[in-house]
């Protein structure tokens, strides 16, 4: 089964995590706060199929942002979907440029939303495909070296893949090599709003809700550091430091905690699990960039 790429934004942090823990086999999930300028750092280098909105009272202003937001998306070719009740889907309908190609109106079985999303991009991309058949034939017409481009890098990826089979064809995603990827693991949507408003000028930053999802999400995806909430549900940090730690690849990826936490034993427990380091909440900007730049600058 093909998996396609979805990019997720959202206040609805169990519709999210519906994606990533049960829609995974489908799909190859991002998710990204409400905020412009990330939205559209998430277009260029995450290269989604398909956005999806997943409401959940949302303000005016977001709205708004995704509004704008479409523009991008029909600029990329980039189909615009969402998802909520029928109250958060009318009210969205209201506002200039919000109205989505693909509207879900909950409740519906998880199979069932899986199966219109995926029917949506195989009928969107056919239809990319045949609006383009005629210009790619003129283009290739008028410049056949095109065709020899595109089988030049085939044969440096099948050359790639010969001197590291282990990696597989397509391997993780490697980061940019001028937007090192940070991956802030954190149960706070508030946290990642926070820590991307700091680095987002410098660093490609990827948010996971939980610690299952963030274990999925390094198994497509390279990264540079993690940000690790020490106190999480279900999976806590000294839970995910230690699956990180059982695989080699993962194991050799700095880890910093971010915690709450004030009890000098609690840090004393933190610290005995060596991690590369540990910042308390709320985050202080400048002693974040300070860490950053001792472990991978």
């Amino acid at each position: 089964m093909k998996t396609y790429k979805v990019l997720l934004a959202g206040n609805s942090r169990k519709l999210i995590s519906t994606f990533f823990l049960q829609m995974d086999a489908a799909f190859e999930c991002v998710t990204s706060s409400i905020i412009f300028d990330d939205l559209k750092n998430h277009i260029k280098y995450f290269k989604p199929d398909i956005f999806i909105f997943c409401m959940r009272s949302e303000t005016r202003d977001d709205l708004v942002t995704i509004g704008s937001f479409h523009d991008v998306l029909d600029k990329n070719g980039i189909p615009f979907g969402a998802i909520g009740d029928a109250a958060s889907l009318e009210y969205a309908s209201k506002i200039p440029n919000c109205i989505p190609e693909l509207s879900i109106r909950l409740p519906m079985t998880t199979p069932d939303m899986e199966d219109t999303i995926v029917r949506f991009i195989r009928e969107h991309q056919a239809n990319l495909t045949s609006e383009a058949d005629s210009a790619l034939s003129t283009a290739l017409g008028a410049n056949a070296s095109n065709a020899f481009d595109t089988l030049a890098q085939l044969d440096a990826l099948i050359e790639n893949v010969e001197k590291e089979p282990e990696k597989g064809l397509w391997g993780r995603q490697p980061e940019s090599p001028d937007r090192p990827r940070i991956l802030v693991v954190d149960d706070a949507t508030i946290i990642h709003k926070t820590i991307k408003g700091y680095l987002d000028s410098r660093y490609e930053v990827a948010t996971a809700i939980s610690g299952k999802i963030a274990l999925r999400f390094l198994k497509t995806k390279e990264v540079s550091l993690i940000l690790l909430d020490y106190e999480m549900p279900d999976l806590n940090g000294p839970a995910v430091l230690e699956e990180l730690r059982k695989d080699p690849y993962l194991a050799a990826i700095p880890v910093v905690f971010l915690t709450g936490i004030n009890d000098t034993e609690k840090i004393k427990n933190a610290l005995a699990l060596k991690p590369q380091g540990y910042l308390l909440k709320p985050v202080d900007k400048e002693s974040l960039l300070a860490k950053i730049r001792e472990l991978i600058d």
